[in-house]
């Protein structure tokens, strides 16, 4: 088994697909088999609080894809720091 570690840093939904392709290739590697890690920094940590919404000019729900991975057993962690910077502290739940 080979061990996969994915940093994403951007802002979802910030009209690249860059964290839409992230995590199909982490779908991808879990269904291979592999450990796949993500660690969320930066802007990237709204893909963990549950307020963030999907637009509606965007296909894919990317919160409810990390949720998914999460619970086919992708490792997560945040940024502890950047959940402070980014409004942990001021009643938007992560």
């Amino acid at each position: 088994m080979k061990k996969f570690l994915f940093i994403l840093t951007n802002q979802p939904y910030n009209g690249t697909d860059n964290a839409y392709n992230a995590l199909r290739l982490v779908r991808a590697l879990k269904e291979k088999g592999e450990e796949v890690r993500i660690f969320l920094m930066n802007d990237a940590v709204d893909l963990a609080r549950n307020s963030t919404k999907k637009p509606e000019n965007y296909d894919v729900d990317l919160v409810a894809m990390l949720k998914e991975l999460y619970a086919g057993g992708a490792m997560l962690k945040v940024c502890g720091s950047c959940q402070t910077r980014c409004g942990l502290h001021v009643g938007e739940p992560y």
